[in-house]
């Protein structure tokens, strides 16, 4: 383990890029780069040199067919750069498909599918959808869409997009830790983040991150946002600091032209995220407001500079706080014009007695999402050995937390400011609120694995090179590989109804009514032959819902439901007694038994008994 005294010469290794007034320097090649600054810092030395200087520098110049073919050279390099991006993007969505395929599709996805299915037939604003506290409506139910079209309604849409998903995740997330960095470095950092996500855990963890729209799907634009802060172009009025303290060599100044327009791309990025996902508060608004505050105020109280010099801290914060504001508006204005309502987010402060709870599972959880889950493994095996080996990633990204954290207020590298603080206030939101209940409450902290990645490139990435550490990450790497390839091979399993889907429609079974655990997934595995629509009892009372439905399913001048599916014994999500059933809508005509499920016919229209029959539109909001 190095100490303190051992990080800062190693730090030197690394320059880190400041996207608002820093520029990106690769140690190896700062000798390089003060030569050229030092010959372009004075034009005006240039001209009193006389002609005889002009006359060597033209003999000294490349002549034009080099400079052509110098050209060309760059562009070859970087259509190649592309073409081999392209080419694991294509290889990882199919790994990821095969991967994906090991989980069962439920409801949750199979809403979202079907809400994507309303979209592509006529529905864009999902008129009549009551939908939970999370809509994904700007960011996956648009990939949904352009999947159904090619695919059709069926649930392998759900692990189609999910590999498409999480595919972008690992390849936005490698350019993001590749910053501004380029050659050996540059390709070093690239590989750290996405060998630490490049292969999630069977079971949990494929469920949270390869499997249904959720949270780790929103890191998908909220990466490409910071990935146009962390490119924008800025000037630079001279030598700045890396993260811990080292000069930086001064850098000829970009074109003049101010990134003026930066703040306001960043805000609308925002805006797209927060109307899908209130989550991209904590995670993604409130570290870019706080990050850009900190600067603003360092530069104009602690360093005393004009007003001019913190205008794109000044800037970024105003765009963060507008993005918020904006995406609240567009919500409500939806559901004024008749769109998709949104259900509050059911959420309070947790009572210090669950405190301890909560941090043992927000342990497990964040061990999960790294794919080093080992608690619930009862003999060592294949299985385990994976967990463990997925330490050594859960360990270089808590290693490069550190340094961010430690050298916060004097980090000249935004991104890293943003990711680190987004990190702990996902991980404080998440111990102290009701948040956590089981292990697949990580997903609420998704965004911990790509955040930590990238951390782990941009901060790592120079000191591996000069510790020599890059031939172990290799070999470490390789392993990780080999894991994604254990899980390719897996079997495939599965819709979670789809036993009960095929036999409906065998017995010509096409309308009905069941808990929201059975009723979307069901349809959705029947490719919408059979139309299972949820409801929620309250002792003699049946009612749509309770979240995830469209009121128009309910109506009994359109649809007829005859049948009601049940679990016995019930379970979690399929909670209905039968009878309850019996004492809403009578006895039934005929009563079938089908492993798990139980199937009751009915010579009448169910909808008719339920309270209401036709739901009233929820408040919009």
């Amino acid at each position: 383990m190095s100490t303190p005294e051992e990080d800062e010469p190693a730090a030197s290794a690394i320059a880190v890029a400041d996207t608002g007034t820093g520029a990106e320097i690769p140690a190896e090649a700062s000798a390089g780069t003060e030569t050229r600054a030092d010959a372009e810092a004075a034009p005006g030395a240039d001209s009193d040199a006389g002609p005889d200087a002009d006359a060597d520098a033209d003999a000294e110049s490349p002549p034009e067919p080099e400079r052509r073919s110098r050209w060309w050279v760059t562009w070859l390099i970087q259509l190649a750069w592309l073409a081999g991006l392209i080419a694991v993007g294509i290889g990882l969505f199919f790994c990821y498909l095969h991967v994906s395929r090991t989980a069962r599709v439920a409801s949750d996805g199979a809403s979202n599918a079907l809400q994507a299915w309303a979209m592509l037939h006529g529905n864009p604003m999902l008129r009549g959808w009551t939908v939970t506290d999370v809509s994904f409506y700007t960011t996956e139910l648009p990939e949904y869409v352009l999947v159904e079209m090619v695919r059709g309604l069926n649930a392998d849409v759900l692990h189609v997009s999910a590999a498409i998903t999480y595919t972008l995740v690992v390849l936005t997330g490698a350019l993001l830790a590749r910053g501004r960095a380029t050659g050996r470095e540059g390709v070093v950092r690239m590989l750290i983040a996405a060998g630490i996500m490049i292969a999630p855990q069977l079971g949990p963890g494929v469920y949270i991150l390869v499997f249904q729209p959720d949270h780790i799907g929103t890191q998908v634009p909220l990466l490409l946002t910071w990935l146009v802060l962390d490119r924008a172009p800025r000037r630079l009025p001279g030598g700045t600091l890396c993260p811990l303290g080292t000069p930086q060599t001064p850098v000829a100044p970009d074109p003049p032209a101010r990134a003026w327009y930066v703040p306001i791309v960043v805000g609308a990025m925002l805006t797209w995220v927060l109307v899908a996902d209130r989550l991209a508060l904590l995670i993604g608004v409130a570290p870019l407001a706080a990050v850009s505050a900190v600067r603003a105020y360092q530069a104009l109280v602690q360093r005393r500079e004009w007003l001019r010099s913190a205008w794109f801290d000044l800037s970024l914060l105003v765009a963060a706080g507008a993005s918020a504001e904006i995406a609240s508006i567009v919500v409500k204005r939806i559901g004024e014009h008749g769109g998709y309502a949104v259900l509050p987010v059911a959420n309070a402060l947790a009572p210090v007695s669950e405190m301890s709870a909560h941090s043992w599972l927000a342990v497990e959880s964040l061990f999960g999402l790294y794919g080093a889950d080992f608690f619930g493994i009862s003999s060592p095996g294949l299985d385990a050995g994976i967990a463990f080996l997925h330490l050594i990633g859960l360990a270089l990204a808590a290693w490069g937390l550190w340094l961010v954290v430690r050298h916060f207020f004097s980090c000249e590298d935004r991104i890293a400011q943003v990711l680190a603080l987004g990190i702990l206030i996902n991980v404080a939101a998440y111990l102290l609120s009701t948040t956590p209940t089981t292990y697949w409450s990580a997903r609420e902290m998704a965004a911990v694995l790509p955040a930590g990645a990238v951390l782990a490139g941009r901060m790592l990435g120079g000191r591996f090179l000069a510790i020599r550490l890059v031939p172990a990450m290799a070999v470490v790497l390789a392993c990780y590989l080999a894991a994604l390839g254990y899980s390719v091979a897996q079997p495939p399993r599965p819709a979670i109804s789809q036993d009960l889907a095929d036999w409906l429609v065998a017995h010509h079974l096409t309308y009905g009514l069941s808990s929201y655990g059975i009723a979307n997934a069901t349809t959705l595995a029947s490719g919408g032959a059979v139309n299972i629509r949820s409801v929620s009892f309250n002792l003699n009372d049946a009612a749509p819902g309770p979240s995830e439905f469209d009121r128009t399913w309910y109506n009994p001048q359109i649809h007829d439901a005859n049948f009601v599916v049940l679990m016995n014994p019930p379970v979690p999500l399929d909670e209905i007694p039968s009878w309850q059933i019996r004492a809403t809508f009578g006895a039934p005509t005929r009563t079938y038994n089908f492993g798990p499920y139980v199937i009751m016919t009915y010579d009448t229209n169910l909808l008719t008994d339920l309270s209401p029959s036709l739901p009233p539109p929820p408040p919009p909001g």
